[in-house]
C-alpha cells in the first residue's frame, strides 16, 4: 500500500551534524520512491542536497512539533522516518505523537519508550535494567544543590549532561567542586526540562561503538564494530576512531554483539540501531553508555568502511520487510543483506580541528580535549594496514607532510611533553610519536594515556619507517616499504630532500604503482559490482578505467569551520549534472559523510587523500576527459595545469571573506558569469547574523544602474561585489568581483528555485541549453521559489564546545544556517 510518508530533516549543521542526515536521506528517498510512496521532506537546512529532489514535495519551516503536526494534518502524512534526521527528528516525533496521540502517523521502526531513552538517560538507563544490562550510576539533578549531592555521592569526576538537549547531547566531565556550578547551570540552561543527568565518571575505559539491525521478525546482524583510540574522557567525535575492532578479543566482542542484540529487542526497535560501550581494559565487563537509533557519523562510517547496503536495507526494514526478503541494489550478491559484512581492510576516521583558523582571526581557543566535542569534522584513511590507514587519515586532515618528520617536536621542553601526553590536544598523535623517539617506553606511555599499548607499537612502526627512509634515499625496497606503509611521495621526498616530481617518476620507472581495492561486504567472497574504491600498493588491481570521456570531481576534504555543508552541497550538484549529461562521472574525497558519496551520484567513488600525489594515482588509472576542482584548492590547480591537465574550476575563494562587524549591514551584487559577461542576479543584505534576499527590490533601473565589469576569466561561474552603498558611484574594475561562497551559492539556489552551479557546469561544458539562455535574458521574467527569505547563521556555542571567551563572528565562519522564507 502506497504511504504519505514524512521525512523530518536535520535542520542546520553544526557540532556533531554533518551532512550524514543529507547524504542518507538521498538514498532512502530514491528507495521509497521505487516503491511507490509519497514523500514530503520538512527542513530548514538551506544546504541540503536532497530538498532538491524534482519526485518529492520539500517545505522549507522551522522545525517544532506544532509546526509538523500541522503538516501531518493538511497532507494527511500516514508514517514519519525519524531515523535520518538525527537527535532533532527523533526529538520532533517523540512530542509528535505525545501531542496527536492515537492520531500520531506512525514512527517508522521506532516505539516511544526508545525516543524517549534516547533523549534522557535516567529513561534510558531504567528501561536497560529492565533487560539486565549494566549501566553507568547516574542521579537526575534539578538544581544546582541537587548536582552536589550526587557528586558527593559518586566522588569526582563526574560527568553532566542535560535532558532532552537542544541540539546535539552535551557532555562536561566536570573535576572538582569548584567547576560544578558553571558545568550544571550550563546543562540546565541547555535542557529543555530544564534537568541533567549526573553520571558517575568512566574515564579511562575503552570506547566501543557497535552498529546493528533487526526486522520485524527479531533477525538481527551486526554492520560493524567501531573503537576509538582515545579512553572515555575523550568525546568521541575528537578521537580517533578505528573499524575493524584492533584490541578487543573476539570474546568479549561477541559479549557486545550480544548485547547490543538484547537491546534492540528490548526497545523493539525495527530498523538501524548505534549502542556504544564503555570496556573496562582488564576484566573486559562493559556498561552501556548510549543507545541512538538513528543514522549517525558511526553508522555512515561502517556504511563506507563495510561497503553494505546500510540505506537500502534500512529502508525495507523500516517498511515491515525481512533480511531474507529485503530490496537492494542488483550490484550487490545475493543474500548480501542477510550477510554480516567482513572486512579485508582497516579504516582510520581522523578527526579535523578548526583552532588555526580561529587563531587567525585573532581568536584564543583552548586546544586541550576532554568530553565537550571540539572537532568539526573528520577524514578517512583506508589501507591494507593500520599504518596505511592511518598515515592516509592524517595526510587527508590536511596536515603538512613535514608534521610526521622528526624535528617538528623538537622545541617542546620535557615538561611540556609530559603535560600534553597527560592532558591531550588536538596533535597528540605527534606528540606521541614524539614521546617514542625520545625513548620512552610503550608500557609507561599506555599507563600515562590509557591508550592501548598496540597502538603504541604501530606508532612506533610509523617512527621507524619514517627514519629507515631518511636515511636510505632512493633505496627500492625501502620505497617499497613506504609506500605499502601509506607514506606520501611528498613526504618521502621530504625526507630524501628532493623533489615531489622525481620521487613520482622514480616510483614509475621502477614499476611502484598504486592498485585499488573495491570495498565489498563480503572481502570478495561473493562477486559483486559495486563502485567504491581505496589505493594500496599490492598487485592485484580492481578498477580499470571508466571512460576515455570521463569527468573526475574532487571534494573539498574535511567538513570544517565555514561552509563545509555548503561546498559538500556544491560538488555534489557538480557531479550530479555531470551524470545527468550522460558523462561518466568519477568523485574523489576523504570525508566519509561527504554528499559526493550518494552512490547515484556517479559512476565511481575514490576514498582517498586529496594531495596530488593521491590524484595523480586516480588520475594515470582514469585518465579522465575533465576535471572538476574547487577554486580554494589552488596548489592543487596549479599542479594540475603545470601537468598540462584540463582543469575546469569551480569558483570559490580559499576563506570565506570576513562579515561585517557588529550592527552593520554590507549589500550584495550576485552574479551569473557565462564566459563572456556578467548577468545580475539578485541584490542581498549580509549582516553579522545572516543574509537577507527580497526580489522585490531588483528592478529594472536598479539593474541598469549596477556595473558590469569584464572578466580575465574565461570560467563560468558565480561571483559578488560587495558594496556598503547604492548607488555605486565610484569605478568598479574585474579587482574588486570576489568568487561567490558556497554558503551563499546554496542561498541563492534555494531562494531562487535554480541550481545555478548545474548551470554552471552546462556552461563550462558548452552543454547549455535554450532555457539556460532565456533565463539570463530575461531573469526579469523569472518567479522565484520564495519572493523573500533570510539565511540566519546558527549560533553553534563556540564558547561552550572551543571554550573561547571572545564574542565570535559567526558570519565570519557561518558554522551552519537555517533557512526561513519570509514571503
Amino acid at each position: 500500500m502506497s504511504e504519505k510518508i514524512l521525512i523530518i530533516g536535520g535542520s542546520a549543521n553544526d557540532f556533531g551534524r554533518e551532512t550524514e542526515s543529507d547524504l542518507a536521506s538521498y538514498q532512502m528517498i530514491s528507495m521509497l520512491r521505487k516503491r511507490g510512496h509519497e514523500i514530503i521532506l520538512v527542513d530548514d537546512n538551506p544546504y541540503s542536497f536532497t530538498f532538491e529532489r524534482d519526485d518529492i514535495q520539500a517545505i522549507t519551516a522551522t522545525l517544532d512539533a506544532p509546526t509538523l503536526v500541522t503538516i501531518i494534518t493538511e497532507h494527511e502524512i500516514t508514517a514519519i522516518v525519524a531515523s535520518l534526521g538525527g537527535l532533532t527528528a527523533i526529538r520532533l516525533s517523540a512530542e509528535i505523537q505525545e501531542l496527536m496521540q492515537a492520531d500520531a502517523p506512525e514512527i517508522l521502526g521506532l516505539s516511544l519508550a526508545v525516543m524517549q531513552a534516547t533523549q534522557n538517560s535516567k529513561a534510558l538507563q531504567e528501561h536497560l535494567a529492565t533487560i539486565n544490562e549494566p549501566v553507568v550510576k547516574t542521579r537526575l539533578a534539578n538544581t544546582v544543590a541537587e548536582a552536589f549531592d550526587a557528586a558527593r555521592e559518586f566522588g569526582f569526576p563526574v560527568v553532566i549532561r542535560p535532558v532532552a538537549p537542544m541540539g546535539e547531547t552535551l557532555r562536561m566531565q566536570i573535576d572538582d567542586a569548584e567547576s560544578l556550578e558553571d558545568g550544571i547551570e550550563t546543562a540546565l540552561h541547555r535542557s529543555l526540562t530544564h534537568q541533567a543527568n549526573i553520571d558517575q565518571s568512566i574515564a579511562g575505559y575503552r570506547e566501543v561503538a557497535v552498529v546493528a539491525m533487526r526486522d520485524r521478525q527479531d533477525n538481527m546482524l551486526m554492520i560493524g564494530g567501531v573503537e576509538d583510540l582515545d579512553p572515555v574522557g575523550i568525546h568521541s567525535a575528537d578521537s580517533i576512531s578505528i573499524t575493524p575492532l584492533q584490541t578487543l578479543s573476539d570474546p568479549a566482542m561477541q559479549i557486545l554483539r550480544q548485547s547490543t542484540f538484547r537491546i534492540l529487542r528490548g526497545f523493539n526497535i525495527r530498523g538501524l540501531t548505534e549502542v556504544r560501550f564503555a570496556v573496562e581494559p582488564n576484566t573486559q565487563e562493559y556498561v552501556v553508555t548510549r543507545v541512538t537509533p538513528y543514522f549517525d557519523r558511526t553508522s555512515s562510517l561502517l556504511m563506507v568502511a563495510t561497503g553494505y547496503p546500510v540505506i537500502p536495507v534500512l529502508t525495507g526494514l523500516l517498511l515491515g520487510e525481512t533480511l531474507d526478503k529485503v530490496k537492494i541494489p542488483s550490484v550487490y550478491a545475493e543474500n548480501t543483506a542477510m550477510l554480516e559484512p567482513t572486512m579485508d581492510h582497516i579504516v582510520v576516521r581522523f578527526p579535523v580541528f578548526s583552532f588555526g583558523e580561529l587563531e587567525a582571526d585573532w581568536i584564543v581557543t583552548d586546544h586541550r580535549l576532554g568530553t565537550v566535542q571540539k572537532s568539526v569534522g573528520a577524514t578517512i584513511g583506508v589501507g591494507r594496514s593500520l599504518e596505511e590507514a592511518l598515515e592516509k587519515a592524517i595526510r587527508a586532515a590536511h596536515f603538512n607532510n613535514r608534521s610526521f618528520s622528526p624535528t617538528v617536536m623538537n622545541s617542546l621542553s620535557e615538561d611540556d611533553l609530559i603535560e600534553q601526553i597527560i592532558h591531550p590536544r588536538d596533535n597528540r598523535i605527534l606528540v606521541l610519536i614524539e614521546a617514542l623517539r625520545r625513548g620512552y617506553m610503550v608500557d609507561e606511555l599506555a599507563e600515562l594515556t590509557k591508550i592501548d599499548a598496540f597502538y603504541f607499537y604501530k606508532l612506533r612502526r610509523i617512527m621507524e619507517l619514517e627514519r629507515d627512509v631518511s636515511t636510505a634515499p632512493w633505496d627500492l625496497d625501502t620505497l617499497k616499504d613506504a609506500k605499502y606503509y601509506g607514506l606520501s611521495d611528498g613526504l618521502i621526498a621530504k625526507l630524501w630532500d628532493d623533489e615531489y616530481e622525481n620521487i613520482r617518476r622514480y616510483r614509475w620507472d621502477n614499476n611502484v604503482l598504486p592498485t585499488y581495492k573495491a570495498f565489498e561486504p563480503s572481502a570478495g567472497e561473493f562477486e559483486e559490482s559495486v563502485s567504491q574504491y581505496y589505493s594500496t600498493f599490492e598487485s592485484e588491481n580492481e578498477s580499470e578505467q571508466l571512460s576515455d570521456k570521463s569527468a573526475l570531481v574532487i571534494g573539498t576534504g574535511a567538513f570544517r569551520l565555514g561552509d563545509g555543508a555548503a561546498a559538500s552541497f556544491a560538488m555534489a550538484s557538480v557531479a550530479s549534472e555531470l551524470r545527468r549529461l550522460n558523462v561518466p562521472t568519477i568523485v574523489m574525497n576523504n570525508n566519509p559523510h561527504d554528499l559526493l558519496f550518494i552512490p547515484q551520484i556517479a559512476d565511481k567513488h575514490y576514498f582517498e587523500p586529496l594531495e596530488i600525489s593521491d590524484v595523480m594515482n586516480v588520475i594515470e588509472i582514469e585518465r579522465p576527459y575533465h576535471i572538476f576542482v574547487p577554486g580554494n584548492r589552488i596548489k592543487l590547480i596549479t599542479s594540475l595545469r603545470q601537468l598540462g591537465l584540463r582543469v575546469h574550476v569551480i569558483p570559490k575563494s580559499k576563506y570565506l571573506p570576513a562579515s561585517v562587524e557588529y550592527d552593520e549591514t554590507q549589500t550584495i551584487i550576485n552574479y551569473f558569469f557565462n564566459g563572456e559577461r556578467l548577468y545580475v542576479l539578485a541584490v542581498t543584505q549580509h549582516d553579522n547574523e545572516g543574509i537577507q534576499i527580497d526580489h522585490n527590490v531588483l528592478t529594472e533601473s536598479l539593474v541598469d544602474s549596477l556595473p558590469t565589469p569584464e572578466l580575465a576569466v574565461l570560467s563560468p561561474g558565480l561571483y559578488q561585489l560587495v558594496t556598503d552603498h547604492l548607488p555605486i558611484t565610484e569605478a568598479v574594475t574585474a579587482d574588486d568581483i570576489r568568487p561567490m561562497p558556497f554558503t551563499h551559492v546554496a542561498f541563492l539556489s534555494k531562494v531562487t528555485g535554480i541550481n545555478w552551479l548545474r548551470m554552471v557546469v552546462r556552461y563550462m561544458l558548452h552543454a547549455q541549453t535554450s532555457a539556460d539562455e532565456h533565463i539570463l535574458t530575461h531573469w526579469d521574467e523569472q518567479d522565484w521559489l520564495m519572493d523573500t527569505a533570510r539565511l540566519r547563521y546558527v549560533d553553534p556555542d563556540y564558547a561552550e564546545h572551543l571554550n573561547i571567551k571572545d564574542v565570535v563572528d559567526n558570519g565570519r565562519f557561518a558554522m551552519g544556517a537555517t533557512l526561513k522564507k519570509l514571503g
